[in-house]
This record gives C-alpha cells, structure tokens and sequence, in this order.
C-alpha cells in the first residue's frame, strides 16, 4: 500500500528530527572468503534508531531520503560515524565499504569531500572502499571515471553494487576503475540447495569470467546456505557476503 501524503511528510519530518537527534548510525556485515569464512573487510550498513519504532533498516525509509535530497546529509554523517567505529574494525588487512548513493555524486566533489573526512578522523584511505550503484556510473560515465580514478589514486578502491540488476552490460564495465564486483543476491538465491537451472549457473560463470578478465574480484551477496557457498565455491567464486557468515551488527559485536 502506498503511503499517503501526510505518511510521507511526517517520515521526512521524522528523518530531519532524526539528523538533528544524531539517531542514523552504522552496523557491519562481514565480507568473507568462501574456502575458509575469513574475514576481509567489513560493509558498513545503514540503520535508523528510531524512539518509537526501534532498530530501521533502509527498506522503511530509504525512498522518502532520496525524493527529499535528505539522502545526502543523512550519507555523509552516516560515513563520519562509520569511519570512526570502523577504525576498530580495520586494519590487518581488513577494509570498510561504504554505500555512496547516486545523489552523491551530482556535484562531482565527491572524491574531495571523502578523502577530506578520512584524513580529518585520520582513517587510512587503504583500508577503505566505496559500493557504487550501476545507475550512478551511467549517469555521466566519463565523470564517474575520473571520480573514481581519483579516489583510487589515494587508495579508495571502488565496488560496483548488486550487479545484473541495472543497466549494465558486460561490454562496459571496464571502463571503470574498479576493485570488485557484487553479484546482486537475486541470482544467488536460486542456488539455495545446491542445484539450479542452467541459465542461473550461466549467468553467475558469465560475470566470474568477466573478473578474472579483468583482474577484478567478484562477491557474491546474499549467501545464507552452506549449499549456496559451496555452489558458488565450485564455480570458481572467492569471495561472498551474507547471513551465513554474519547478519549486519554494531561495530562492537564484531571487535
């Protein structure tokens, strides 16, 4: 059911109270290595600690945020907390993801704002990587590349998010400098008892032949089956993220 238009005006209200009250914050997902569920890095996820309604995930209000523009100041105090839990949670190796969501990167400043805030709350620029969606690279392509060439020069590698589901093709993607590539959770589900239809395994090799072209790693997301992981395993998929190896939590549950 669609929210009417007092709903949506009491929940932007209810976002604008919410920055000034401090109430969004950062919980963590572990990213893992399939052979062995060693931790690599850590995706930071965005929550609403709502007085009444409790613990929020994205799905109850992230729409409303992007239609109002609060999206953006809701973001960047989202990456401020993030990187300072997270210097707890990186290093040895490990990184921090950020979600940057398309608004973001209208002003093409992008690159400066977040390496600024890095070197502010003195987080190493090595141990982090930004997720970014397939609509925000076809925005305006040639200015998503230098963004993000920038960032990777001073060592912020960049994720392409939840792949297969946009615009994307095969054909483009190495237009972009990026580090990793996310199989979107949807064409991991049909794995969840080990076999699936053929398309699916297609698809899945498709991709993974993809990033060993390119020399790009290759997650898969939404893994909650040890059928799953050992599907995706024999396909030649290293890396992956989901319940199964952890649901998102506060940065203290996994120090």
């Amino acid at each position: 059911m669609h929210r009417n238009a007092m709903d949506v005006l009491d929940l932007e209200q209810g976002m604008r109270d919410a920055l000034g009250r401090d109430e969004f914050e950062p919980w963590f997902q572990p990213l893992v290595r399939l052979s062995d569920g060693a931790i690599q890095g850590y995706e930071a996820l965005l929550r609403w600690n709502h007085p009444e309604r409790g613990m929020l995930a994205p799905g109850a209000f992230l729409g409303v945020a992007e239609d109002s523009g609060l999206i953006e100041a809701i973001d960047w105090r989202m990456f401020e907390r993030a990187l300072e839990a997270g210097k707890a949670l990186a290093g040895r190796s490990r990184y921090i993801t950020l979600n940057a969501s398309p608004r973001l990167f209208h002003r093409g400043d992008f690159d400066q704002r977040l390496l600024a805030l890095a070197a502010r709350l003195e987080f190493d620029p090595c141990l982090l990587r930004i997720e970014v969606t397939e609509g925000s690279l076809l925005r305006d392509p040639e200015a998503m590349v230098g963004i993000l060439q920038r960032l990777a020069d001073a060592g912020v590698e960049a994720a392409l998010d939840d792949f297969g589901t946009g615009y994307s093709s095969l054909g483009h993607v190495h237009r972009f400098p990026l580090r990793m590539i996310k199989i979107d959770r949807s064409f991991v589900i049909p794995f969840a008892e080990g076999a699936a239809p053929r398309r699916s395994s297609a698809l899945i090799e498709a991709i993974l032949a993809l990033g060993r072209a390119l020399d790009v790693e290759i997650m898969a997301e939404g893994i909650e089956t040890p059928a799953q992981c050992g599907a995706l395993q024999s396909m030649g998929c290293v890396f992956g993220q989901g319940y199964l190896f952890g649901r998102p939590a506060p940065a203290k549950d996994w120090i």
